[in-house]
């Protein structure tokens, strides 16, 4: 078993620079959108940033899957959250269910519609069970496009890592 990473030891610049890069890009969406969301909807779009700045090449890091995966799941998880808003549901049985269906919905569309980016998933379930509101919606979405601007600027230079 190797502990430090082959490719790290033939290229340690390429490693450094596009981890300032994920963290500068980081940075310009909390400070450029607002750091308005809870933490479930930021940990979506760190690990977001981990497959646009370690795997650029992969297919979740296309802007189809990266763009079209979380929209998807942005809106499962705000109709599957209905039944919360609306006080159908008050119960940590229903709250559990209610964002289980969720991510089981974001899973099903993704894969029919081939927009699959795994960490969208936790979007759904983050605006199912979740009190957010339209700026959370507006920051998500802003957020995972420029992430996909990000990765088209750089793409000639970006590696994958993994």
């Amino acid at each position: 078993m190797q502990w430090i990473d082959k490719g790290f030891k033939q290229a340690p610049g390429h490693y450094i620079l596009q981890t300032l890069m994920a963290l500068a890009t980081m940075v310009a969406l909390v400070i450029g959108l607002g750091a308005l969301t809870n933490g479930t909807v930021v940990a979506a779009l760190g690990a977001s940033a981990f497959i646009v700045f370690a795997m650029p090449k992969h297919t979740t890091a296309e802007p189809r899957r990266l763009i079209g995966g979380h929209l998807m799941c942005v809106a499962i998880g705000m109709i599957c959250s209905i039944p919360l808003r609306l006080g159908w549901i008050g119960s940590v049985v229903g709250q559990g269910l209610v964002g289980a269906v969720a991510v089981a919905l974001a899973i099903f569309a993704m894969v029919v519609f081939n927009t699959e980016h795994p960490p969208a998933a936790g979007n759904a379930l983050a605006f199912a069970i979740s009190s957010v509101a339209w700026d959370h919606i507006g920051f998500t979405l802003g957020a995972v496009v420029f992430l996909a601007v990000v990765r088209h600027v750089l793409r000639h230079w970006l590696r994958d890592l993994v």
